[in-house]
């Protein structure tokens, strides 16, 4: 039998130490892993509710800087002296050179969306809240997303707060865009009949303001601006506070503006009166336009206008 005598090996003692050490770095590593796991998800939830406070924003600045209104580019009736008091109407004597039983069948109608037409007899479209916390207004910004669909870039929108539906909610209110995007120039509609979109939830509160180019402030309801320059809003701010899923309280302020250039709209369309020169007819297949291109608008309600 052959004798070991050298058994060199760790004692129980060193087994034990090492194991001891080990566990250290073993519970430290942990430790560490799991505080980066921890702030990763903090991070990330942060991150998911500044980018859809992002995104709430960004959707109201596209709608707000392309709010269309024929105001932004023409001006209000104007009387021309060669003109009679029954003369206007679409395609009549008010500038684009049509007949007068065509003139006859084709006047403005008011309603509540539309209650007026400007110089060139496109229908001024209503910009309306009807309370602080509600804008509703008509926009060039919709996108067909769908190939054949009866829609154009023109649609109504509305933004305004809805209860929290969540169960135990931060804030009672969130945030919800309602869109229009189809028979735009119907004689009237409810809005309030339509799906809303959720674009922000938590919400504590939320001010609209409109600057007043005549007293140089902010107002907070567009029906306290006066009719020429609520019919061409130039800025609109925004406050909105909102309560995140940790319980702080948030603030942001935005000034929205629409990318329309301004320039004196009746001055221009009384020089154009003067001198004499007939209205040029909308863009063809726009807004009150012909998509013949003739220039004889039909307004909703008529055969051919899009309302019903």
């Amino acid at each position: 039998m052959i004798s070991i005598k050298n058994q060199d090996g760790f004692t129980l003692v060193e087994i034990l130490v090492a194991i001891t050490i080990l566990s250290f770095m073993m519970v430290s590593i942990y430790t560490i892993v799991d505080n980066n796991i921890v702030t990763k998800e903090t991070v990330i939830k942060e991150d998911r509710e500044f980018l859809q406070m992002y995104t709430a924003t960004h959707r109201i600045e596209e709608d707000i800087s392309q709010m269309w209104n024929p105001m932004y580019f023409s001006s209000p009736p104007i009387q021309d002296r060669n003109q009679g008091p029954n003369d206007r109407g679409f395609g009549g004597g008010g500038g684009f050179g049509g007949s007068d039983n065509l003139a006859l069948n084709n006047r403005f109608v008011p309603s509540r969306l539309y209650p007026k037409a400007n110089a060139r007899n496109v229908p001024i479209p209503l910009v309306d809240m009807v309370d602080k916390t509600t804008l509703m207004f008509m926009t060039s910004s919709n996108k067909r997303f769908i190939e054949g669909q009866k829609q154009s870039r023109y649609a109504w929108v509305e933004y305004s707060l809805m209860p929290d539906d969540r169960d135990e909610p931060p804030a009672p209110n969130m945030l919800v865009r309602r869109i229009l995007s189809e028979n735009t120039f119907a004689r009237d509609f409810d809005i309030k009949q339509l799906k809303p979109q959720v674009l922000l939830r938590g919400v504590k509160e939320l001010v609209w303001e409109f600057w007043s180019r005549n007293d140089l402030k902010w107002v907070d309801n567009v029906r306290l601006l006066p009719v020429a320059e609520r019919e061409s809003i130039r800025a609109v701010r925004l406050t909105l506070t909102w309560i995140d899923e940790q319980g702080v309280e948030r603030t942001t302020l935005r000034v929205f503006r629409p990318l329309w250039p301004y320039f004196d709209v009746v001055k221009d369309q009384t020089e154009r009166q003067a001198a004499g020169r007939p209205q040029r007819p909308n863009t063809p297949g726009g807004p009150g336009g012909n998509p013949n291109g003739s220039g004889t608008i039909r307004p909703p309600g008529t055969p051919n206008g899009g309302g019903n």
